[in-house]
Parts: structure tokens; C-alpha cells; sequence
């Protein structure tokens, strides 16, 4: 078989498996970036569901904050009332409009002596309310006998106001025999902005986060739902007690993380950074093994004939006699080019290296690619028969390879040069041979045939060198 068939062969196959354990590589690492990229997206996520957390907390602090201010200004008009209701009354006008400048998010004071309003601060757009009666709505009473009840304030709502938005409504009870609480005066009501509270708050503005609210008049768990869907409820992120006064709200939160642009850069860059780096160690590493194997394969060629050489073919020839389970035949013809010390020194070397790459080049078109074919040094080839079940085929052999390479001149420029060759051959059927004995039983046969050669012929060159 020619060296360049087997490197064609063994090449072909070798990138069959380099493509197939690329391919199978390229898919693993595909499948380990996606599940590096997920992890990464997910530590990006819980990141940000612990700053949204945070933003979350820090809101529900500052809604609590600004309540309980609004509602301790409140606490301080129920003082006054509660001192002396009669004379609070009479300056009711100034007193509200006092707590008003204070407050952030008060919206009107009314006062309400047998729970009937009789004044409101301020006025303008508000004058239908007066001369109202609590005991008329059922559910603004409840609210109003419930701060009676406590002897203390009751924040009502959020309910729809009808002046437009929504509000909380501090009850604030007023007793004429303070502390005693027996002799019951009226109610002094404090609307609160709710949605100002609120957007103040920013509670309910946090980026990818939904938030509900549930406990309307301060009831907690148990109370309705009066901000966010339901079911944020049934299963959220975070869920937690809001304190109002006297009482309490549920805040329920899910987390929607979006990433940034620059994590979603990040992340593919990983992942393509990963697969080029792939990419780049699996060329680094097909490089180094074709750099080995040619510097390998260079080891065992001849360079002048591109044969295998010497080295190569006592490495073969050794495996096949140590091979045990090989039942194959096989014959190795030593082959010697006659006469090629006067081709050189008649004709210069470099006439006689193309007449040993021509001889080279016919004697492997005269065998079978299962064969070899190796230049042994100087003017000496073997070629190695394999696979060859009738022994008595070798002869014919032989006579091919003879009529191959003699059978025409070699031309070189105007110069035409007729090869001769000497031929001997052993086979691995007479027994008990070693390589060395094969080869040495080859070459006494070949040297036999050179000297019949040369008692039948006379040398093309005698009339040159005489």
C-alpha cells in the first residue's frame, strides 16, 4: 500500500472521529453554557429580588413613617378637643387650618357634635357635607361608634371619597368629662390623601414588583383586599405585617426581576466567549496532534521516495511475526536497483534520486494497496506482500514487479535510462524466522539473482567507465 493511500486513509478517518467528538463536545458545551448562563441569570435575578426587597421594606417604613405623622398631628387636635370641647369648637376654623399647614396629607377636618357635621376645613367644595348625619350610612357609622368604643382614634378606609380618589378617614372620639369618657360630645373626622400617601410612599411604584394590599380599616389578614389582585395573596415572595394605628395591614409582593442590558450582554458574551474558547482549544489541540503525527510520520518516511522507510518497516515486520492471533501469510521481496553506482557517477546524483523516485513510484503500481512498499537505504526496497494465501503466487509477483519497473526507460530531460533491478524473497510460511533471518534469507536471494543478472548482461555503463 503506497504511504501516501495510508495517509490519505488514515487522515479521512481521523477527522471523521476529530468532527464526530467535536460535534458531541460542542453539544456538551452547549448544554453546560445554557446551564452556566441559567445560574448566572438566576444569581442576577435573586440579586435584584433582594434590592427589590430592600426598595420594598424601605417603602413600607416610609408609609408607616408619614401615617403614623399625619395621625400624630391628629392625635394632638383630639387633645385639644378632649381638654375642652367647647372652647375647641369655637376655634375649630383656626385649629384645622393649623394642622393642615402641618400636615402633609391631610385633606379636611370636620367636626361633628352628636355625630352631625356642622363644620368643615376648608369649606369651599365641601359644603353639601355639611349638616350630614353619620347615623344616615351605616358604614361610616360603624366607623365613627368604633372610635367611640375604643376611647381612642380609629383610622377608617381607604374608601372612595367623593371629592374624587380615595382616603383615610381618622375618627377621632370627643368626650365632654374627660378622662372619664361617660359624657360622649362628637366626632372630629381627619381625611388623609391616600393615593398622596401613597405615591409618597412609593410603595406601590417599585419596578417589576406587584403589591397587594388587604385590611381596610385596619383589620390585617382577615380584612378585604383593597390594593393588587388577590392571588398575590395564595403564593408571593413577601408577606408581611404593615402597622397602621390601632390596627394593622398585609402586604403581599411578587418579584419580577428584569435583567439590565449590560447582564444580558454579559450573559451571552459568556456564553459565547465560552463556546469560542471551545472552539479555540479544540483547533489548539487537532494543530499539536497533526504536528505530531507529521513530525511522527516524517520518522518514518523517506524523504527522497515519500516510502516509508527502513524504520517503519522493521516496526511493522515485528508486529506481524509477534502477532499471535494473525493466521495471514505474508512474503517480503528485497529489491535492489542494479548499476545505480554508475547512473550517479556518470550522470550526477540528481539523475540518480529521480531514477530511485521512478523505481519507487512503479514498484508500488506493481503490488496491491494492502501491500507495502519501503526504501531500506541507498539503492534498497522491500516491499512486503500481505494477505497472500497461495505461496506458489509470489513468483508472479515477483515477475510483475520485475516487468513494472524495468519495462520502460526513465526519462530525465533528453537523457534516457533503463532500470535493472535484482530481486529475493522469503516468506514467513518456512518457519521459525525471525526478522532479521526473513531478511537476511532475502537478501541472499536477491544477491543470487544479481549475480545471474550480471553473468547474462553486461553493464550499460562498461563502455563508459573502461
Amino acid at each position: 500500500m503506497a504511504v501516501w493511500e495510508i495517509a490519505l486513509i488514515f487522515k479521512k478517518r481521523t477527522l471523521a472521529s476529530f468532527f464526530a467528538v467535536f460535534v458531541v463536545g460542542f453539544a456538551v458545551l452547549i448544554h453546560l453554557t445554557d446551564s452556566f448562563k441559567e445560574l448566572l441569570e438566576e444569581r442576577f435575578k435573586n440579586n435584584a429580588e433582594d434590592e427589590l426587597l430592600a426598595e420594598l421594606l424601605l417603602a413600607k417604613s416610609n408609609l408607616e413613617s408619614d401615617l403614623f405623622k399625619d395621625v400624630f398631628l391628629v392625635d394632638s387636635l383630639a387633645t385639644i378637643f378632649n381638654i375642652d370641647p367647647r372652647s375647641a369648637a369655637d376655634n375649630f376654623p383656626k385649629i384645622a387650618r393649623r394642622l393642615l399647614e402641618k400636615s402633609e396629607h391631610v385633606r379636611n377636618v370636620g367636626m361633628a357634635p352628636n355625630d352631625v357635621i356642622s363644620q368643615l376645613v376648608p369649606l369651599p367644595g365641601n359644603e353639601s357635607a355639611i349638616g350630614f348625619d353619620f347615623r344616615t350610612v351605616p358604614e361610616q357609622y360603624a366607623t365613627v361608634q368604633a372610635a367611640r368604643e375604643r376611647q381612642d382614634i380609629f383610622l377608617a378606609g381607604p374608601v372612595n371619597l367623593v371629592q374624587g380618589g380615595r382616603g383615610l378617614i381618622a375618627r377621632i372620639p370627643v368626650f365632654n368629662d374627660y378622662p372619664s369618657n361617660e359624657d360622649y360630645w362628637g366626632t372630629v373626622s381627619v381625611v388623609i390623601d391616600y393615593d398622596d400617601l401613597m405615591l409618597d410612599s412609593g410603595l406601590l411604584a417599585i419596578p417589576s414588583t406587584d403589591v397587594a394590599l388587604r385590611g381596610i380599616n385596619g383589620s390585617g389578614l382577615s380584612g378585604a383586599i383593597f390594593e393588587g389582585p388577590a392571588e398575590l395573596f395564595e403564593e408571593s415572595d413577601y408577606n408581611g405585617k404593615l402597622i397602621v394605628p390601632n390596627g394593622e395591614w398585609w402586604v403581599a409582593a411578587n418579584f419580577v426581576p428584569i435583567l439590565t442590558p449590560t447582564q444580558v450582554w454579559f450573559l451571552q458574551g459568556v456564553r459565547i466567549g465560552m463556546l469560542l474558547l471551545y472552539v479555540l482549544l479544540f483547533a489548539m489541540v487537532v494543530l499539536l496532534w497533526a504536528f505530531y503525527r507529521r513530525e511522527k510520520y516524517r520518522a518514518n518516511e523517506d524523504v527522497l521516495t515519500r516510502l516509508v522507510n527502513r524504520r517503519f518497516a522493521l516496526g511493522y515486520l515485528n508486529r506481524r511475526l509477534t502477532n499471535t492471533k494473525s493466521r495471514d501469510r505474508f512474503c517480503v521481496i528485497a529489491v535492489d536497483l542494479n548499476y545505480f553506482k554508475e547512473i550517479n557517477d556518470n550522470f550526477g546524483h540528481d539523475s540518480g534520486d529521480h531514477v530511485l523516485r521512478a523505481v519507487a513510484h512503479r514498484l508500488e503500481a506493481a503490488v496491491r494497496s494492502s501491500d507495502i512498499v519501503a526504501r531500506m537505504g541507498g539503492d534498497e526496497f522491500l516491499v512486503i506482500v500481505n494477505r497472500l494465501k497461495d505461496m506458489s503466487h509470489i513468483e508472479k509477483i515477483i515477475e510483475k514487479i520485475r516487468s513494472t519497473v524495468e519495462g520502460e526507460d526513465v526519462l530525465i530531460d533528453e537523457l534516457s535510462i533503463r532500470p535493472s533491478i535484482s530481486i529475493g524473497s522469503a516468506c514467513s510460511s518456512e518457519g521459525g524466522l525471525s526478522v532479521a533471518k526473513l531478511l537476511k534469507l532475502a537478501d541472499t536471494r536477491m544477491y543470487e539473482d544479481k549475480k545471474h543478472i550480471k553473468s547474462l548482461q553486461q553493464s550499460p555503463f562498461e563502455a563508459l567507465t573502461s
